[in-house]
C-alpha cells in the first residue's frame, strides 16, 4: 500500500498473469519458468527506487513481475527505477556474502541513506546498486548484522550487535538526520 499497490494478484488467473507479465498474450507458463518467486526480504523500496535482490527466494521472473506491476501497469515509477541486484553472484565476495536476503545486507534509514557493510561484499553491493550515482549516502558498517535494520516512526531498530563501531555509526547517522 506504501507504493499505492492495492491489488492482490492471483497467479492462477490468466488476466492477472497478463498484467504481471505486461503482455496481452503471455502468462507464467509462457515465461520459460513455471514458478514466479519473490520474497519480501529481497525487496527494498527507498522512496525513489525499488531494489530487488535475485536470490534463491526471488527469481528473475519474480523481478520482472514487480517491474511490470510498478512501472507498466500502475505507472508508480519508471522501469529504470526497479533495479535487479544479483545477490547470487555476490555471495562469495567475503564473509558478509552469506546473507539470506538483500535486506539482510542493506537497508535504508531515510530516502537518501543506506546502511551497507564494509569490505569487498559491501563494495560490490554498493557498486551494483549504483549508490553514489543514484544520490544515496552510504553508512558503511563493519558487521553485516547491523545492516539488517528496520525504521519505524523515525526510529532505527537494529539487531543487538557486539560491534560498538556499528552502534556508534548508526547513532551518529540518526542524530545527524534527527
Amino acid at each position: 500500500d506504501q507504493l499505492g499497490l492495492r491489488n492482490v494478484f492471483d497467479m492462477n488467473n490468466v488476466d492477472d498473469q497478463r498484467i504481471l507479465f505486461n503482455d496481452e498474450s503471455s502468462s507464467a507458463s509462457d515465461s520459460g519458468s513455471s514458478e514466479v518467486t519473490c520474497d519480501g526480504g529481497d525487496v527494498l523500496y527507498t522512496g525513489r527506487h525499488l531494489f530487488v535482490g535475485l536470490t534463491n527466494r526471488t527469481n528473475q521472473v519474480g523481478f520482472q513481475c514487480l517491474r511490470n506491476v510498478f512501472a507498466h501497469h500502475h505507472g508508480i515509477m519508471d522501469a529504470a527505477d526497479v533495479i535487479p541486484i544479483p545477490m547470487m553472484s555476490l555471495q562469495g565476495s567475503d564473509k558478509g556474502g552469506g546473507v539470506l536476503h538483500l535486506k539482510s545486507a542493506v537497508t535504508h534509514i531515510d530516502e537518501e541513506t543506506l546502511l551497507i557493510p564494509e569490505g569487498k561484499f559491501g563494495d560490490i553491493l554498493a557498486e551494483e546498486m549504483k549508490v553514489a550515482e543514484r544520490g544515496y549516502t552510504a553508512i558503511r558498517l563493519p558487521d553485516v548484522l547491523s545492516c539488517n535494520a528496520v525504521v519505524v516512526n523515525g526510529h532505527v531498530m537494529a539487531q543487538d550487535s557486539p560491534c560498538s563501531v556499528s552502534k556508534q555509526r548508526i547513532e551518529q547517522a540518526c542524530q545527524e538526520r534527527n
